[in-house]
């Protein structure tokens, strides 16, 4: 999964720290891009920023699914 166009320029660096939301709205805590990614991953879902501007940049993993065309 390509996480290039999910992720700012802001926050592309793998050691940057992120506040991290999980899929059903928990609170993970502060982890470096590169954790937060692999957790995404393993939940088989996607990173997405909610909030660039806060101090560390919000990011909630989402599942993204592709619509069917018909």
């Amino acid at each position: 999964m390509s996480r290039g166009g999910a992720l700012p320029g802001g926050i592309a660096n793998l050691n940057d720290t992120v506040q991290v939301i999980d899929r059903d709205g928990t609170d993970l805590g502060l982890m470096i891009v590169a954790e937060a990614q692999k957790l995404a991953s393993e939940q088989g879902g996607e990173l997405f920023v909610t909030d660039r501007e806060a101090k560390p940049p919000v990011v909630r993993i989402v599942i993204v699914r592709k619509a069917r065309m018909e």
